[in-house]
């Protein structure tokens, strides 16, 4: 879904490895955003308007937090 955000065809160096680890957080957070709301504890309409709000403003939080996870990792 955002491979092409940041135009990483060929590219080199370390703000190409940094876009790279940048994008693949950001593509957990997204799946583990999405199965959150999509979970069956989640309720419809209204509270999936709220759950989808809260993503939002929480998908670069989640995302920092497992770059940091991996980055400690290694």
């Amino acid at each position: 879904m955002l491979e092409g955000y940041f135009d990483l065809d060929n590219a080199t160096g370390s703000d190409a490895i940094e876009n790279k680890k940048r994008l693949l957080a950001v593509q957990a957070a997204l799946e583990i955003s999405k199965a959150s709301v999509s979970a069956s504890t989640a309720n419809s309409g209204i509270r999936s308007q709220m759950d989808l709000r809260n993503v939002a403003q929480e998908v670069a939080t989640l995302a920092d937090a497992i770059q940091d996870a991996l980055e400690g990792a290694v």
